[in-house]
């Protein structure tokens, strides 16, 4: 009966994996392809500059320049009510080009130069026309809003940037009259994802609040558009916990609270921006989700603030721009690396010690298809002894069956002193009934974190290994008759298939020995090929040590008649 519900689960299983695309697809989840959505990519197209060189670094951000200031507004007002024409600044270093308009003081860009897209643009994390890291006031009293959108900021430099080491700043200042002045100073530093911003605010009466706000989302960087959309969301470290809004139905959503906030933040697949106010004070966090109506795109904004306490104050915020690095994040205070998915508390040490050894490793090999080979071996000399005690304990199991067979029939009326004749048995051959199980328990937490660590870090973003697999961050995929077929999760079920058929010993279960791969095959068909390859890696390694062990075991069966014979008995 037992056998019987356990094939039925396994057929369950596998119908479901079947089934969910068409699920998809009825219930409209399915992502458009890409060319229904020619729209956002010409928008992107037309408004994305070419990387600077260190050589000529003011001509190539004019023609930034040229572009972006199309698309801004023809005049914003100054405090005076009088029209003033809206810009575009740039500042930047070998890492970052941020694109600023004096409309508001708004970032319109935030280009990563060192990441690509697959279409070969760089990375932008600021969407289409979305204009982020603005500013708005509220009264205590009543809440009113006053948006700064279109206060004109002024620069004091049309173009900065920062080279070999140094540094670079921007200072743009507004009036907003009766004494009032908000200025926003800007400094990039060479060789760092992570922006210092000052906001000083002069002249404001007490009970004042004043907000920064991240508009717009984040834009998507992937080929595949699901990648970027699993992984989107708004989150915040807030009161030492992490918090994260993320919008799969129809419906808007939206958070807010007050207390001790680190940093507030939106992500995709492999990158992040997000504002981290420096100093203790409590803040008003806000964090909201929308579904677009450009399918599948989503918008997530968050804004934080507090009272502006005197009437000349100065705020400094950590800008972080760039990838789901753990070395990077992790250089900065605040608990950046907590935006990176890498599992619950005990699941995530592991994997952060997994990738911090995985990084080191890639130094010495430099490539990560043969990191992720040699971290298989790894792995599976760390857990043999776990893996052999599991295989010893299941063999045993094994030879003690005809005598529980014996005893089911002999107690078959009498379940108590079944049980009590069971674990007499257990006892007397020295075998522990869970001694199968518990070893393979403990290597979970181990299974699980690299689990995490191989579909997540980015290191395997558009990084190859060799033959038809060029990015590891992707499902391989080769080509045959127009059908994409993804050859190593078929390799993983062929080790898959093997290593069952050795491990087998109870003829009732043969048919699991094929559905299992089959099973796999669903399960690992969309996975990242890094992820199948490790798997089918250390599968390999499990048949091997599979094979060693029933070749030691039949060994020690066979001296033993002899050992028996050589000691008179």
């Amino acid at each position: 009966m037992d056998d019987k519900r356990t094939l039925l689960a396994f057929l369950l299983v596998g119908l479901i994996f079947l089934l969910m695309p068409y699920y998809y697809e009825w219930m409209g989840l399915t992502p458009p392809p890409p060319e229904e959505r020619p729209v956002q990519e010409a928008v992107t197209q037309e408004r994305t500059p070419d990387p600077p060189t260190e050589t000529t670094p003011r001509s190539q951000s004019t023609a930034t320049l040229d572009r972006v200031e199309a698309e801004a507004p023809p005049a914003v007002p100054g405090p005076d009510g009088a029209s003033k024409p809206a810009r575009t600044v740039v500042i930047g270093s070998h890492l970052q080009r941020m694109v600023l308009s004096t409309r508001g003081g708004a970032f319109l860009n935030a280009q990563l130069l060192e990441y690509r897209r697959p279409d070969g643009r760089i990375v932008d994390l600021i969407p289409p026309g979305a204009e982020s890291l603005t500013v708005s006031l509220r009264s205590e009293s009543n809440e009113r809003i006053i948006d700064l959108r279109d206060l004109h900021f002024e620069p004091d430099a049309d173009s900065v940037w920062a080279t070999e080491g140094g540094e670079a700043s921007l200072t743009m200042r507004a009036d907003l009259g009766d004494g009032r002045s908000l200025e926003r100073r800007i400094v990039v530093t060479d060789g760092e994802y992570g922006i210092r911003l000052t906001h000083r605010f002069r002249g404001f009466r007490d009970g004042t609040l004043a907000f920064l706000h991240w508009n717009g989302g984040i834009d998507l960087a992937e080929r595949d558009a699901k990648l970027d959309l699993q992984a989107m969301r708004v989150m915040c470290y807030f009161n030492d916990s992490l918090e994260e809004l993320q919008v799969d139905e129809d419906e808007d959503d939206r958070w807010e609270e007050r207390g001790e906030l680190s940093w507030a933040g939106v992500r995709n697949k492999y990158f992040f921006a997000a504002l981290a106010p420096t100093g203790s004070q409590r803040h008003r966090i806000e964090m909201s989700g929308r579904p677009l109506s450009r399918e599948p795109f989503r918008e997530y904004e968050f804004a934080f603030g507090r009272r502006v306490d005197s009437t000349d104050e100065t705020w400094e915020t950590l800008f972080y721009a760039g990838p789901l690095d753990f070395e990077e994040v992790e250089r900065y205070e605040g608990s950046l690396s907590q935006a990176l998915d890498l599992g619950f508390p005990v699941v995530r040490q592991i994997a952060e010690v997994f990738l911090i050894v995985f990084v080191a490793v890639h130094t010495v090999v430099p490539n990560y298809g043969w990191v992720i080979v040699l971290f298989g071996v790894v792995v599976k000399l760390l857990v043999y002894p776990l893996t052999h005690k599991s295989y010893e304990s299941a063999a045993r199991m094994q030879e003690l069956a005809p005598k529980l067979t014996v005893l089911r029939e002999k107690y078959q009326n009498d379940k108590n002193r079944l049980s009590q004749e069971t674990m007499k048995l257990y006892r007397d051959e020295g075998v522990n009934p869970i001694g199968s199980c518990l070893p393979m328990l403990l290597q979970m937490p181990i299974f699980i974190a690299l689990y995490e660590l191989f579909s997540s870090t980015i290191e395997l973003r558009q990084a190859p290994w060799m033959l038809w697999i060029t990015d590891l961050s992707l499902p391989d995929e080769i080509d045959i008759g127009g059908f994409p077929l993804h050859l190593l999760p078929l390799l993983m079920a062929t080790a898959t298939f093997f290593q069952s058929r050795m491990t087998m010993k109870d003829p009732k279960q043969a048919a699991l020995v094929y559905i299992m791969p089959v099973v796999m095959v669903f399960i690992m068909w969309d996975f990242s090929s890094g992820l199948v390859l490790y798997w089918t890696v250390f599968n390999v390694l499990q048949i091997g040590q599979q094979y060693l062990t029933n070749h030691l075991r039949q060994s020690k069966a066979a001296t033993e008649p002899h050992a028996r014979f050589s000691d008179g008995t």
